[in-house]
């Protein structure tokens, strides 16, 4: 039997008047736990809307402050926030949006010294870092925990899509077994690139936690902005 409260039921409404989808899976969101690497622009779309969406706790690592340059893409700032650390900035923005939302943060990279201590605290990670390293780290400690690891990119017009170690899905490094060089100056974007990737991440957290419909688990969705074309691979 259901524990929503009429409170509950009346926020999440839209949510149960979906086809298919119960009040019991939107307690699953209400008791979810879901950390959220970087607070960027893949981020801001994905906290806002697993925030809206109910997910009872929020983890949010990111060590970079907010300047001027984010606000083209990062929607969760604004110019108020210059210079104030992005994943304090991003888990009162959370609260705004949702005062039922938990929410951990972690003002440091993800490194080897602390990656397993956090992710294992998790249902599931969601990758929204700008950086190889860390992505292949988190996916290693996913991989160990057995931890579903939501992968998004978004680069120029170009953006990727998938969930690993999930199920029968294979890791992202079985997919790109070299790490790629990194680039040092910054890479251009279009500004709502971010947000239509992290709002695909957003709704693959939903139905790994619910178990509603079919999630990207060996699967590739890419999406080509300039020409609006989405294509999805069998990995």
């Amino acid at each position: 039997m259901t524990q929503l409260s009429e409170q509950q039921q009346e926020r999440y409404v839209r949510n149960l008047l979906v086809e298919d989808f119960t009040p019991e899976q939107q307690e699953k969101l209400l008791n979810g736990r879901v950390l959220v690497i970087g607070a960027g622009g893949l981020g801001s779309a994905v906290l806002h809307y697993l925030a809206a969406a109910g997910i009872g706790r929020l983890g949010i690592a990111d060590s970079d402050i907010v300047s001027l340059s984010n606000l083209q893409r990062q929607v969760l700032y604004t110019e108020k926030d210059l210079g104030h650390p992005k994943a304090e900035c991003a888990a009162r923005k959370v609260k705004l949006i949702n005062s039922d939302t938990n929410t951990d943060v972690y003002n440091s990279y993800i490194t080897v010294e602390n990656a397993s201590q956090i992710i294992k605290e998790y249902d599931l990670t969601i990758d929204c870092s700008d950086n190889y390293p860390t992505r292949y780290l988190v996916d290693k400690i996913c991989r160990e925990f057995s931890i579903p690891f939501i992968y998004g990119s978004a680069e120029q017009t170009q953006g990727q899509v998938s969930v690993f170690n999930y199920g029968q899905a294979g890791s992202y490094s079985d997919l790109f077994p070299q790490i790629p060089r990194t680039q040092k100056s910054p890479v251009g974007v279009l500004s709502p690139l971010p947000g239509i990737v992290g709002s695909i991440q957003a709704l693959e957290a939903i139905k790994l936690l619910t178990g509603y419909g079919s999630p990207l688990a060996g699967k590739l969705l890419t999406i080509d902005g300039k020409t609006n074309r989405f294509t999805l691979f069998d990995l």
